[in-house]
C-alpha cells in the first residue's frame, strides 16, 4: 500500500454573503498518493479554486481538514506552490528574476550563486522560456507568463514527498 501524501477529509467551506451563508464545499474527500497526478475539473463556480486554496493554505476549511504528509495544512508553506490563473508575476522583473525571487527565498544559504543560476535556467528551459528569460511580463504572451509561473513553482524543488 502506498503512503498517502495529501488527504482532504470531510472538507466544508462556507463564505458569508449579504444574503446569508454560501456553502462552496460540503463533505469533500480526496486522497492523492505519492507519484499520482490528479486533475480537478468542473464547471465555473463548482469549488475547484476553493479546494486548491485550501490545499495551498490560503484559506482554512470551515469543517474537515487537509493533511499533507500527516501534518495539518492551515497556512501557506514552501513545500506547496500554486500557479494562479492570473500568473502573479512581478511586472518590473524579467522572467529570470521572477523565478530567481522564489529560488533565493527557498535556497538562500543552501546553494551557491552559480548553482542557483543554473537551477533557474534549468527550470526556465523545462517550460521552453530560455529565449524570453530576460523579457518582462509585459513583453510576453499570457501563455508564456503561465509558463514562467510554472517554472517558478518547479524551481522551489519541493522535498515533501
Amino acid at each position: 500500500m502506498k503512503q498517502k501524501q495529501l488527504a482532504l477529509s470531510k472538507i466544508g467551506m462556507e463564505f458569508p454573503t449579504a444574503n446569508g451563508t454560501f456553502c462552496a464545499l460540503k463533505d469533500v474527500d480526496l486522497t492523492i498518493d505519492k507519484g499520482e497526478f490528479v486533475s480537478i475539473i468542473g464547471h465555473s463556480g463548482c469549488g475547484k479554486s476553493t479546494v486548491l486554496n485550501l490545499v495551498a493554505g490560503l484559506h482554512k476549511a470551515t469543517s474537515g481538514g487537509v493533511l499533507l504528509n500527516g501534518r495539518e495544512v492551515n497556512e501557506p508553506g514552501p513545500e506547496r506552490a500554486v500557479v494562479f490563473q492570473n500568473h502573479s508575476l512581478m511586472p518590473w522583473m524579467s522572467c529570470y528574476q521572477n523565478v530567481e525571487l522564489a529560488v533565493k527565498q527557498v535556497f538562500k544559504g543552501n546553494k551557491s550563486r552559480k548553482e542557483m543560476k543554473q537551477w533557474i535556467e534549468y527550470n526556465l528551459e523545462l517550460v521552453h522560456m530560455t529565449d524570453a528569460m530576460h523579457k518582462r511580463p509585459d513583453e510576453i504572451s499570457g501563455g508564456m507568463k503561465q509558463r514562467v509561473g510554472i517554472a517558478r513553482a518547479l524551481a522551489m524543488e519541493h522535498k515533501c514527498c
